[in-house]
């Protein structure tokens, strides 16, 4: 039936040079996969010098940015010890790549309690379920001193809801940072974790604004809106000097 519409419809439009078409589902996609969305940080124009991947997992998403940003320093940040083998294969292929195996969190010295998930990759410091690990604790502000990293930086966070301690201890590195990139929730998943519209809210607080989103999903068993990456430049940007649509 929309079919037999739209041919209607574009009958009668044709005369004056115009079509309806609809928009494909892989097109929707692509304009929100991750790495369109890394890409798009350049045609803003937005410097970036180094790239701090917290929560870096096996360095997938690193090797991923290195597409767009392959002068930039990296370092991944990552609390399994589990994940070492990976990183030192991306450090070793990669000298621009390098990686600290700890907590990034509030304050420098403490410890935290990582609860290990069966697959790794659901892994939350002070989560619920799975084998509990004491992992000792670095502040992004530290870990860019001792690397003597440059900014302007672009922030990543895939750290499951203990996202609010770690910008605690990057106060300095903010000041030089233009994008924050940040996996955000619908849901409150952990007792550190607050919600998307709460991270914006805090996040516009410390001067940064949302300007892009990448990869939102849906939860399994009911299909309610679970997580979303967002992308966060500084309030200052150009980009918010104008609020019309075209």
């Amino acid at each position: 039936m929309r079919a037999r519409i739209s041919h209607a419809v574009n009958s009668l439009l044709t005369p004056l040079g115009v079509k309806i078409v609809r928009a494909h589902a892989d097109t929707l996609d692509a304009t929100f996969a991750m790495e369109s969305a890394v890409r798009r940080i350049t045609e803003h124009g937005i410097p970036i010098n180094s790239v701090i991947d917290i929560g870096a997992s096996n360095g997938e998403w690193s090797l991923m940015t290195m597409g767009t940003f392959p002068r930039a320093s990296y370092i991944g940040i990552e609390p399994l010890r589990e994940r070492r083998p990976e990183l030192e294969v991306v450090k070793q292929k990669h000298e621009n790549f390098d990686y600290a195996l700890c907590v990034a969190g509030r304050t420098d010295g403490e410890d935290a309690i990582l609860n290990i998930s069966d697959d790794l990759d659901g892994s939350t410091v002070d989560g619920t379920g799975g084998q509990a690990r004491s992992v000792p604790v670095k502040t992004v502000d530290a870990i860019v001193r001792e690397r003597k990293l440059e900014g302007p930086f672009l922030l990543k966070f895939d750290t499951h809801g203990y996202e609010v301690p770690i910008l605690m201890g990057a106060k300095e590195t903010l000041t030089k940072t233009n994008v924050i990139v940040m996996e955000v929730y619908n849901f409150k998943i952990t007792d550190h974790a607050i919600r998307f519209h709460e991270m914006c809210s805090h996040l516009e607080q410390l001067g940064f604004r949302c300007y892009d989103i990448a990869g939102p999903s849906l939860r399994l068993h009911d299909k309610a809106f679970w997580q979303m990456d967002m992308f966060f430049a500084r309030t200052d940007s150009g980009m918010f000097s104008s609020s019309e649509y075209r």
